[in-house]
C-alpha cells in the first residue's frame, strides 16, 4: 500500500468527501532526505465536511442509507451531550496511539423510569452498519453474561432493537469463545476460529467491509470475549476504521494507511489490559488474524 506525504494524506481526506472514497490525484513527491512519520487522522463526525466524507464512504462500500443515517442519529446524540472538553471538528491529528477520552464528561440520559439509558457501545454500533454483510447459524448462546447489557438494550429499547433472526445473529457473533484447557495465544486462537466455524460465521468481505474484533482474554472464567470491534473500510488509498470508542467514548473514524497502523493504535488502548494473568489480546479481521503486510 501506498505511503503518502503530509500534503496528500491531506488531500485524500478532500478526494474522499467529494468524490465518495475514491482514488486521490497524484501528488509529486519531495525529494527531501527525511520527514516526520503521517499523523493519523480522526474525527467524531462533528461537522457536516467529516461526516459526509465517513459516510459516502460507507455507502459507496455497501452499507445502506437507512444504516448510515442512524449511526448519525447515534453520533448527533452523544455529541450533543458531550459537555467538557469539546470534540473537535473535522479530521485532526491523533496525538499518540491513541485518542485519550478518559477525561470526557456528557450529560446521561434516563429513562421514565429513571434508570440510565443504555449508551451504544462498539459491538452495537458495529453490527449496525454491518449487519447486511454478517451471516450465522443462529446458535446464539442466551446465557453470556458478557453480552447482558447489549441484549438488555436490544430486548427493551427501540433504538437498538432487531428483528428475532438478527437479534440471533448479534448474539451468535459476540459470543464469548471457552479457551478451557488452553494456556497459549496459538491454543486460543484455534479456539476462537473453531468458535467461528461451528456458528457458521461469515463476513461478505466483497465490498471492501471487514470487521474488526479484539477479543480479551478472561482467566476467571476461561474465555476470550470481544472487548472491542468496529467496522474496516479498505479504499483505493488507505484504510478507514469506523467505531463507537466505548459506552462513555464517542463514535469515532480513523485514516490508516495500513493495518500495522491500525493494530497499532488498537493495542495501545490502556483498557485493555488487566493484570498478568490475562494473556494478550488477539486483533482478528473477519475471523482470520489482521495481515500486518497489507
Amino acid at each position: 500500500m501506498k505511503k503518502f506525504t503530509r500534503v496528500s494524506a491531506l488531500t485524500i481526506l478532500l478526494a474522499l468527501s467529494l468524490a465518495g472514497c475514491g482514488a486521490a490525484p497524484s501528488v509529486p513527491e519531495t525529494n527531501a532526505p527525511s520527514q516526520e512519520p503521517e499523523p493519523v487522522l480522526y474525527t467524531n463526525l462533528t461537522d457536516d465536511a467529516s461526516r459526509e466524507t465517513v459516510i459516502s464512504c460507507l455507502q459507496t462500500h455497501g452499507i445502506s442509507q437507512e444504516r448510515t443515517d442512524t449511526l448519525l442519529v447515534w453520533a448527533d446524540d452523544f455529541n450533543s451531550r458531550v459537555t467538557a472538553p469539546s470534540l473537535p471538528d473535522g479530521f485532526v491529528p491523533m496525538d499518540g496511539d491513541f485518542v485519550d477520552y478518559s477525561s470526557l464528561s456528557f450529560t446521561y440520559k434516563e429513562l421514565p423510569d429513571g434508570t440510565l439509558f443504555p449508551e451504544a457501545n462498539c459491538r452495537l454500533t458495529a453490527f449496525l452498519l454491518l449487519g447486511d454483510q454478517i451471516q450465522t447459524n443462529g446458535s446464539a448462546n442466551e446465557a453470556d453474561t458478557f453480552l447482558m447489557f447489549d441484549v438488555e438494550a436490544i430486548d427493551t429499547l427501540d433504538t437498538y432493537q432487531l428483528t428475532p433472526e438478527a437479534r440471533a445473529d448479534f448474539i451468535t457473533l459476540f459470543n464469548s469463545v471457552s479457551v478451557e484447557g488452553s494456556d497459549t495465544i496459538e491454543s486460543h486462537l484455534a479456539c476462537i476460529q473453531e468458535a467461528w466455524e461451528e456458528r457458521g460465521l461469515q463476513i461478505d468481505s466483497s465490498g471492501g467491509l471487514s470487521l474488526i474484533e479484539v477479543y480479551l482474554h478472561s482467566p476467571f472464567d476461561a474465555l476470550r470475549f470481544v472487548g472491542h470491534t468496529g467496522v474496516l473500510v479498505e479504499t483505493e488509498d488507505g484504510l478507514l476504521f469506523v467505531e463507537k470508542y466505548g459506552p462513555d467514548g464517542p463514535f469515532q473514524a480513523t485514516a490508516f494507511q495500513n493495518r500495522k497502523q491500525l493494530e497499532t493504535y488498537l493495542l495501545a488502548r490502556p483498557d485493555l489490559y488487566g493484570d498478568d494473568t490475562e494473556l494478550p489480546p488477539i486483533v482478528l479481521e473477519n475471523g482470520a488474524v489482521l495481515d500486518l503486510s497489507r
